[in-house]
């Protein structure tokens, strides 16, 4: 690869991950701001009640498991955001690529809940793991759903499968719903999802408004 593919392919992927973590960022302060509120609601029942009767002692009770529950949820979030950092650790290591599209989604969920658009999963249980860049494969992924984004309207959905086909892992993404017409916005515009797919050994088909991507279980990032 030149000298200035390499630079344009950069450029993406971190327009890609200020994107994960902006939408990140504002899915955590939602939870912490559910948290902040339930505490006060505590206090405010712990200050005002001169005696724990039985009913007051329930609802401070229910607040207590609802902040856990909260508190639950941003650790999660964060344990997959901690992973998506790691992913970039080693440019060539074993990963699942149902692991990857799964945990994108997760961190992507504020993007797609903004939109109503919702993800449908059809991934093929026990893949073979890929021997390749995990990042690279989560960057070529996160072009094609914010294609997908860009085609469709509020109560859509996108088709996400996965499968194994003579030697290559299958993904094929397409949208469902009111297609808008007109051009489409790409975010991914310094290194379109094709260039990306040959990086990792792989093609891209589209057909009817979706796409299928075939990439090979060992990427030679050379």
């Amino acid at each position: 690869m030149g000298l200035e593919k390499q630079h344009e392919l950069r450029i993406a992927q971190l327009n890609f991950i200020g994107k994960v973590l902006s939408v990140f960022t504002h899915e955590l302060n939602n939870h912490l701001a559910i948290i902040k509120e339930s505490a006060g609601l505590l206090e405010d029942i712990m200050k005002f009640q001169k005696a724990q009767d039985k009913e007051s002692l329930a609802e401070s009770l229910k607040t207590i498991y609802a902040v856990e529950a909260q508190v639950s949820k941003s650790a999660w979030l964060i344990k997959n955001l901690n992973s998506f950092g790691h992913r970039m650790d080693k440019p060539v290591t074993s990963f699942s690529i149902n692991e990857c599209i799964e945990e994108l989604l997760i961190l992507l969920n504020r993007l797609l809940n903004q939109r109503r658009v919702t993800a449908e999963k059809r991934f093929q249980e026990n893949l073979p793991l890929m021997d390749g860049d995990p990042a690279m494969a989560q960057l070529l992924i996160f072009c094609l759903i914010n294609e997908c984004l860009g085609k469709i309207g509020e109560e859509g959905r996108i088709i996400l499968e996965t499968g194994y086909i003579k030697g290559l892992i299958r993904i094929i993404i397409k949208p469902e719903g009111s297609l808008k017409a007109g051009p489409v916005d790409l975010f991914c515009q310094e290194a379109p999802p094709e260039h990306i797919a040959l990086l990792l050994g792989g093609s891209i088909t589209r057909d009817n408004g979706g796409v299928s991507v075939l990439l090979p279980l060992m990427q030679d990032m050379g």
